[in-house]
């Protein structure tokens, strides 16, 4: 089992999360999600394997029902905040 799968199969799952992890449709209407530029993604940082730090992030958007937690990229929410310009 590689690192990213054990992460996916631990990462906490909430109903509104976009699917296939949650029952949000996130087309319906659209939603963007972390890998989008959310201002409130903390990257992971994972020297050993650099790319989950591009996969896998905390939520710190205190508006968000993934606040606080470990988060892969595509999960999302609906309290989505582009970085700044």
């Amino acid at each position: 089992m590689t690192e990213h799968e054990r992460l996916l199969a631990l990462v906490p799952r909430r109903r509104e999360d976009y699917q296939p992890w949650g029952d949000d449709d996130r087309d319906e209407p659209y939603g963007p999600d972390c890998s989008c530029g959310c201002r409130f993604a903390r990257w992971l940082a994972d020297t050993a394997n650099a790319k989950l730090g591009l996969d896998w992030c905390v939520c710190t958007n205190p508006a968000s029902h993934r606040c606080g937690l470990l988060t892969f990229e595509h999960q999302g929410c609906r309290a989505f905040e582009p970085e700044p310009d």
